[in-house]
């Protein structure tokens, strides 16, 4: 489920990250304040060296259903704070 929310900016700074986005290859701008916003949240979380490897085996070519995945970021958050 998404939500949408209303963000307030000067039209300077907002035609700014408009520019931004177009130039490095986002969509739209929400996309680039998404990504934006990403970065500040889980850019502090380290991924352990266990996983990496996993992820960059020739097994790690499998997909997960949404609730896997769910599954899965629930799992990681816990353990990221676990830190």
């Amino acid at each position: 489920m998404t939500i949408q929310i209303n963000l307030r900016m000067p039209e300077d700074f907002l035609q700014q990250a408009k520019d931004y986005a177009q130039a490095h290859g986002y969509l739209n701008v929400q996309e680039f304040f998404r990504e934006a916003a990403r970065e500040k949240i889980y850019d502090e979380y380290e991924v352990r060296e266990e996983y990496l490897k996993r992820l960059h085996s020739k097994e790690a070519n499998t997909f997960l259903s949404e609730c896997e995945s769910k599954e899965f970021e629930k799992e990681m958050r816990k353990r990221a704070k676990l830190k």
